[in-house]
């Protein structure tokens, strides 16, 4: 593919130990960047989790899913593949594993991720922790900005010091609240400055509740997106 094709920014989220919220903080980036006007694409890579649309809330869209293109090979029409994704309420698009995991090894990120950014401005990836081999490091390589969401506790904490060695050029930290260390204590042990702070936020489950995507009213979470967005893909704000 020609180097003026790959304008598009790529943003993955990468949480630092399982259940941190990861996926919700990636769609939200995604609601939140399309709210300000812009064309994204919210990818799930993810193949066991069960898939990232309920989050999005595409869930009942009509469109393609992973499983629609396993087996891809060689070119992919990029506008074709973008316009035959299911659309978000706030007009992003979203490329999720659905309900269905893969049939064998989970597919790396291209070809489809490349004509994902050849027609999309901006491509938010729900990045995979690592893995035993080197699946994960495929997906993270493909990211121009890597955003790490860290549990605020001591294991959290040291979790997410082992995620960010394998991490080349973390971008930012995102701390969930209640924290329990000090933000430049965090910065020091982590190396990558902190973006944001991320406590509960009661409209996630008000969102899922009426089949919305998280992040669609305004919250922590849809805060903590925004500041993302601010710090790493300026000119994104939704004013």
């Amino acid at each position: 593919m020609e180097e003026a094709q790959l304008s598009g920014v790529v943003l993955g989220v990468l949480g630092a130990s399982g259940g941190v919220g990861s996926t919700a903080l990636a769609t939200a980036c995604a609601v939140r960047s399309a709210a300000a006007g812009r064309d994204v694409v919210l990818v799930d890579a993810h193949p066991w989790g069960g898939g990232i649309e309920m989050m999005a809330g595409t869930d009942a869209e009509a469109g393609l899913r992973w499983g629609d293109l396993e087996g891809v090979r060689g070119d992919v029409d990029p506008r074709r593949l973008v316009a035959e994704l299911p659309v978000g309420e706030t007009g992003f698009r979203c490329l999720s594993w659905g309900a269905h995991a893969p049939t064998g090894a989970p597919p790396g990120p291209d070809p489809v991720l490349a004509a994902v950014r050849a027609a999309a401005p901006v491509t938010v990836i729900d990045l995979p922790r690592p893995t035993a081999g080197r699946w994960h490091q495929e997906w993270w390589s493909a990211c121009d900005q890597i955003v790490l969401l860290v549990e605020a506790s001591v294991v959290g904490i040291g979790a997410a010091a082992v995620v960010a060695e394998s991490v080349r050029g973390l971008s930012g930290v995102v701390l969930r609240e209640p924290a329990a260390i000090a933000a430049d204590e965090l910065v020091a042990a982590l190396g990558a400055p902190l973006l944001g702070r991320l406590p509960a936020d009661r409209t996630v489950v008000r969102c899922l509740e009426r089949g919305r995507a998280v992040a669609s009213e305004s919250g922590a979470l849809a805060g903590a997106a925004e500041e993302i967005l601010v710090a790493l893909l300026p000119g994104l704000r939704h004013e």
